[in-house]
């Protein structure tokens, strides 16, 4: 079921991104890589238990980190700045090595935090 779910997300997050380009306001960037965060905590959960494919995990982990990538040079903001950075590197090594279930599992809940802490910020 999650997995469905990040599939459906992912387009929409993209067609988002693509209709509105990149916001520029605090809460907007925030709620951005609240999202990404949120949807890669999934992806971690979903490798953790070993219920996807490597190849999807790699292939959406690096789709995620576009995204995330887009919205990242218009952060101004260093909390947030540095919470973009720890997702990219957290959906680095899920890209990097989707098989290790025991690091998926602590990946999902650095992603989880990051997720909450950039909720915070978007108000």
């Amino acid at each position: 079921m999650r997995r469905a779910l990040a599939l459906v997300a992912l387009p929409l997050f993209v067609l988002l991104l693509a209709g509105c380009g990149v916001p520029h306001e605090l809460s907007k960037q925030a709620e951005e890589v609240e999202s990404v965060a949120a949807e890669a905590s999934l992806l971690a959960h979903d490798a953790g238990e070993d219920s996807t494919t490597a190849t999807f995990t790699r292939e959406h982990a690096k789709a995620l980190r576009k995204l995330l990538r887009q919205v990242e040079p218009a952060i101004e903001n260093p909390g947030l700045s540095r919470i973009a950075q720890q997702v990219d590197r957290s959906l680095a090594e899920l890209a990097d090595d989707p098989g290790d279930e025991k690091r998926a599992q602590q990946l999902e809940q650095d992603l989880d935090k990051a997720s909450k802490a950039a909720g915070e910020l978007a108000g």
